[in-house]
Order: structure tokens, then C-alpha cells, then sequence
């Protein structure tokens, strides 16, 4: 029986968001900001999963350290063309 309510629960929508733009932010990153947005959706899909009501808290936490990782590449991105841009002047 607990099994057939684990399966009628919704998956909270904030979580699959954080999650696929994490991922968009991989392939877009514009310095980060498409990481960062990510990065707050999933955190926010993250606390509405904690109680076990919506399901998510897995693709929540792929989400969360996919867009960090996004934000740190983007980071380091803009770090290395300003160094660049810096030894051509």
C-alpha cells in the first residue's frame, strides 16, 4: 500500500526547472548568470522536496551541483579573458 502512494506523488516542478536549466547553463553559460539561475531554482526545489511530499530531491541536488560547477567555470571564464585582454594591452 505505502508503495501505491509513493507513486501518486507529484514531482515538484521548481526541481525538474532547477535541474534542465543547470543543464542548459553547461552549454550556455554567459558568465555564470544561467548557472546561478539554476543553482536558486533547484535550492528552492530542494526545500519544497525536503518533507516528502513532492518527489525531485534527487534531480534538486544534480541540479545544485551542476549550476555551481557552472558558476565556477563561468568565473573562471571571465578571470581568463580579463587576464588575456589584460596581456594584450
Amino acid at each position: 500500500m505505502d508503495q501505491n502512494m509513493n507513486n501518486q506523488k507529484k514531482y515538484c516542478g521548481l526541481a525538474i526547472a532547477g535541474f534542465v536549466v543547470s543543464l542548459v547553463s553547461l552549454l550556455i553559460n554567459l558568465g555564470g548568470i544561467v548557472g546561478l539561475v539554476g543553482t536558486i531554482l533547484s535550492a528552492v526545489g530542494l526545500v519544497k522536496t525536503k518533507d516528502g511530499a513532492l518527489k525531485g530531491k534527487g534531480m534538486a541536488i544534480a541540479g545544485l551541483v551542476i549550476g555551481i560547477l557552472s558558476i565556477a567555470y563561468g568565473i573562471f571564464s571571465i578571470i581568463r579573458a580579463a587576464s588575456l585582454i589584460s596581456s594584450l594591452i
